[in-house]
């Protein structure tokens, strides 16, 4: 590893400066990013889409499949992240090797354990607010069941009412994207493709289908990406990563260097 070809720069980082900071990691990858977001992504947007054609549907029930899937959509991003975390070149290979073998952690934290405490809807708070970086930890740092649970408790210790801040903050500028984007993009296609142009603003029936799920997905994107890159900012203030990262560069410098 080369410290010097990280993907970002290693310091600490507020709330905002993580927001601005996941805009600059997509639009300095946009297409391998977006490759590997779409692998996630398009079977859960696959499923959703054929589950919405049931009339009898309840909307409710999307926003329970949303949550439990998120994790899943996510998680090639968030191995993909890591390897270009480190300028790793990204191999389907790679990645479907790391997702294989944190599989079985994730069904049974991410799929039956949060499902379990979404039902108590008062226990799911455990998972933004001490179990926010799960994902990062199966499939990165590669610690599965009881141990991974230990661990991403501890990198969120002391701060349960910050995280659950950081949370409710995704939520509403995840809201706002996914409304803007839904009604924005109704009215421009009503405007190019309709019959008459009109200032009306377009029937809440045009915010759900593809347009709906699109806007939805690409939040989900923007703030699994997020949530990476603030794991990253956790573990510089938990365990000056940064000072590791140096050590370990002037370390391996100084070999090379020495006959």
């Amino acid at each position: 590893m080369i410290y010097d070809r990280l993907l970002i720069q290693v310091r600490e980082r507020s709330f905002l400066d993580l927001l601005d900071l996941t805009f600059q990691v997509l639009r300095e990858r946009p297409l391998a990013l977006s490759i590997v977001a779409l692998a996630g992504i398009l079977p859960c947007a696959a499923l959703n889409y054929w589950l919405e054609a049931d009339p009898g549907s309840s909307p409710a029930f999307f926003v329970f499949l949303l949550v439990l899937e998120t994790p899943f959509a996510t998680a090639p991003l968030t191995v993909a992240l890591g390897d270009l975390m480190f300028d790793m070149a990204l191999t389907p290979g790679r990645l479907g090797r790391a997702l294989l073998a944190g599989l079985p952690s994730l069904v049974l934290t991410q799929l039956l354990m949060r499902g379990i405490l979404l039902v108590t809807i008062v226990g799911y708070l455990l998972f933004p607010s001490r179990l926010a970086y799960l994902d990062e930890v199966i499939l990165l740092e590669r610690m599965r069941g009881l141990k991974g649970l230990r661990r991403a408790a501890a990198l969120c210790r002391g701060l349960d009412s910050e995280y659950f801040l950081s949370w409710v903050g995704q939520l509403a500028l995840g809201t706002t994207f996914i409304l803007c984007f839904a009604t924005g993009s109704s009215a421009i296609i009503s405007a190019l493709f309709g019959d008459e142009l009109s200032w009306s603003r377009p029937r809440t029936s045009g915010l759900s289908g593809l347009l709906f799920q699109a806007a939805i997905w690409i939040a989900i994107a923007y703030f699994g990406t997020f949530r990476f890159l603030s794991y990253i900012d956790r573990r510089i203030r938990l365990e000056g990563w940064e000072l590791e990262l140096r050590l370990k560069a002037a370390g391996r410098a100084l070999e090379e260097s020495t006959p």
